[in-house]
């Protein structure tokens, strides 16, 4: 594992993984150390940022995209790694998870495929997760909350019963935000309206508050 930045240039393969605020500037401070191998580039970013991104690596550098989906790996259900990107890159990166709790899944050929598919999966994933929030706020304001918690019993509602659940948020919202502004920004590029990302990310602007 590299200790420094400078010691960056000698690897084979960079993952890049951090929120997506960040990964603008950490692809810029690997272009200065003149790394040539294959960057794994694993944030939630949609087609304009992963542009930048492949503009501040420059030349020399394979980038291949990646989404992870779940938790870390030995925590609940499976963790993946999804990739897209030029075939040989792809495979040398899925190869390094071969033998290891990470289930590598490639997207296609594409760059911005694997970025994609994250996106695609966050919105409904953290959506839903953003809808449980509006909804416990909406019975607390109405004075309903007992109402509301009493119908999690039925199928996919039981995180409306989580006493806990905008406690747990607020340690996550201050990432959560930019990537659901990456999201509606790769609905946009994909002619899909970003609104419904757009309104959701309020949420998490509110419990970074």
């Amino acid at each position: 594992m590299a200790r420094s930045w400078a010691e960056l240039a000698a690897a084979e393969v960079i993952v890049c993984s951090c929120a997506p605020q960040g990964a603008v500037d950490v692809a810029r401070r690997v272009a200065k150390t003149d790394f040539h191998g294959v960057y794994v580039e694993a944030n939630p970013l949609s087609p304009r940022s992963l542009d930048s991104v492949v503009g501040a690596l420059g030349e020399g550098v394979q980038l291949v995209d990646a989404g992870i989906i779940g938790p870390p790996p030995g925590i609940g259900p499976a963790t993946h790694l999804v990739l897209s990107g030029p075939a040989a890159a792809v495979q040398v990166v899925a190869d390094l998870w071969e033998t290891t709790p990470v289930t590598p899944i490639v997207a296609g050929l594409q760059v911005g495929q694997a970025s994609a598919a994250k996106a695609a999966y966050a919105l409904f994933n953290k959506g839903r997760i953003a809808l449980a929030v509006l909804a416990r706020s909406l019975a607390a304001a109405a004075e309903v909350t007992d109402v509301l918690t009493n119908q999690s019993g039925r199928p996919g509602a039981d995180i409306l019963a989580d006493a806990e659940l905008e406690t747990s948020l607020r340690e996550v919202a201050w990432r959560w935000g930019p990537e659901f502004d990456e999201i509606a920004r790769t609905l946009a590029e994909h002619q899909l309206s970003p609104d419904v990302a757009t309104v959701l990310r309020q949420v998490w602007t509110q419990l970074d508050e």
